[in-house]
């Protein structure tokens, strides 16, 4: 796809940008200690009274210029506060107004210079994978703890992907699924796994009808399959969507840790078991949330009857890593991974890649991306119950690609990206029931224009890392903290605005 060269270019040196540093306050004399400065100690009364005579008369008369000031300043009912030096570039903010913070790096490894990376959330930890600088691609997994700002560079066993960028990824459970991706000239269309609790790299055989090599792609999991949509193969931009699936073996077991009256019924987005399985009804929907390089990860929600799983079981899977354990567990290799391409109805978006994909319940909503050629600012939506595609209008055009989307209760928080002049450092948030564009205002140390970053929502913050501006590939991680909306990703019940054919 021309699209992933035009904006993305390989050439020119990594050089990293320069914010300007948080404007801070000087600290107040602290009264408490002058009673014990020498300065401060009376030597007899006849000094003391006279010191105090002295320092009522200059209070009188520094009252008298505090009134003066006063009165000149609310005489000034036009001064430009603009003129004031260095007021309107402060970065204090009022307390419920959201801001950015740019978080200061620990760690004896902090991540590279990445862009066209990969990054989701399982717990508190941050996976960053893969991407590239100005020259080349990699294949490190660092970790980033939010609660500490701690960062690592982990060193993983197994298969790991080769060198990539522009690939996509999805959490389920405390595996990651990879797939897709490239570098230069070269596109691939495997898929891998990462055990993140024992940092172990799978690839798994793969059936089906098998996606082309394509970067570029989003990905998105939803009852108990995973999705692909669009991207690039180097040649041409697509708009197709494929589905895998994950089949457990057909095997039984005989001890009492876990019961499989019926295998087909246990609700398994993971070769790892679910440990939280809700029961409920097999026609209900399991739903999980957009994951990866564009978008935010949350709980999981599955349905099972006449299964009994417990964490113990489904730990203990994989912590073996052959093909069976003492008990006869299946590994991950053993479970049959298939593709099949799903045939949509309706008018499908426009072919494109760079483009943004959020699960909200059982639609998928589309914005975004480019065919290479146009910056594309629609929106659109795609019912899985039906696999039918419709269109939105919102209330104003607005392009955007290599953005990144994050869902926050009934918003979108789109932010960054190419408009195809320039690259942004805007925050927009989509109302997705009214599907209107607002804008919030927003303090703190504003991250520089950018694109090809990631996003990824934790408690009250959107956390954002790397990026490439045209020049320069970023290594900052920025939290953008929510303040006054951390309410937002309470909401929980609402509809997705009407849909447009």
């Amino acid at each position: 796809m021309n699209h992933s060269r035009s904006f993305s270019s390989d050439t020119g040196g990594t050089q990293h940008g320069k914010n300007n540093s948080v404007s801070t306050l000087a600290r107040g004399t602290n009264v408490n200690s002058m009673g014990s400065s020498p300065i401060f100690r009376a030597s007899s009364n006849t000094q003391l009274d006279d010191r105090k005579s002295s320092m009522d008369r200059k209070s009188s008369m520094d009252k008298s210029k505090s009134r003066s000031l006063l009165q000149s300043l609310t005489s000034m009912p036009n001064m430009n506060l603009g003129s004031i030096p260095n007021l309107t570039t402060t970065t204090l903010s009022p307390t419920p107004a959201m801001h950015w913070k740019k978080i200061e790096p620990c760690g004896k490894a902090p991540p590279r210079s990445l862009r066209g990376h990969t990054m989701c959330m399982i717990n508190e930890k941050i996976y960053v994978f893969g991407g590239c600088d100005n020259k080349v691609c990699y294949n490190d997994l660092y970790v980033f703890d939010a609660d500490t700002n701690w960062w690592m560079h982990c060193k993983t066993n197994g298969t790991p992907p080769p060198p990539c960028r522009a690939h996509s990824c999805i959490a389920i459970d405390e595996d990651i699924y990879f797939f897709g991706g490239g570098d230069g000239p070269t596109y691939y269309n495997n898929i891998y796994v990462l055990d993140t609790n024992t940092l172990t790299w799978y690839k798994p055989k793969v059936d089906g009808d098998i996606p082309g090599a394509r970067r570029a792609h989003s990905m998105w999991s939803y009852n108990n399959m995973i999705y692909t949509f669009a991207g690039g193969d180097g040649s041409k931009a697509l708009n197709d969507v494929y589905a895998l699936s994950i089949t457990p073996p057909s095997t039984s077991f005989t001890n009492n840790t876990i019961s499989t009256a019926n295998f087909s019924n246990i609700v398994d987005n993971s070769p790892r078991f679910m440990t939280n399985v809700i029961n409920g009804n097999n026609n209900s929907d399991i739903r999980s949330p957009v994951v990866g390089s564009f978008s935010d990860r949350g709980s999981i929600y599955a349905n099972s009857n006449n299964s009994t799983l417990t964490k113990g079981m489904s730990m203990q899977y994989f912590k073996n890593g052959g093909n069976s354990n003492n008990n006869g567990s299946p590994s991950i290799l053993d479970y049959t991974f298939t593709w099949n391409h799903i045939q949509t109805t309706g008018k499908p978006p426009a072919p494109r890649g760079y483009h943004t994909c959020n699960l909200v319940g059982s639609k998928v909503i589309v914005f975004g991306g480019s065919d290479g050629h146009e910056c594309f600012n629609d929106i659109h939506i795609l019912d899985l119950k039906s696999n039918h595609w419709s269109r939105v209008d919102a209330d104003q055009p607005i392009p955007r690609l290599s953005h990144s989307s994050t869902q926050v209760g009934s918003y979108l928080f789109i932010i960054g990206g190419h408009d195809g002049m320039k690259y942004s450092r805007e925050v927009l948030l989509l109302n997705l029931v009214t599907m209107n564009w607002e804008t919030r205002k927003v303090y703190g140390t504003v991250p520089s224009g950018r694109g090809y970053h990631t996003a990824v929502l934790y408690d009250s913050r959107i956390y954002i890392f790397g990026g490439y501006d045209g020049h320069h590939v970023f290594n900052e991680m920025y939290a953008l903290e929510l303040s006054a909306c951390a309410y937002l990703p309470q909401i929980t019940d609402f509809e997705v605005a009407e849909m447009v054919e």
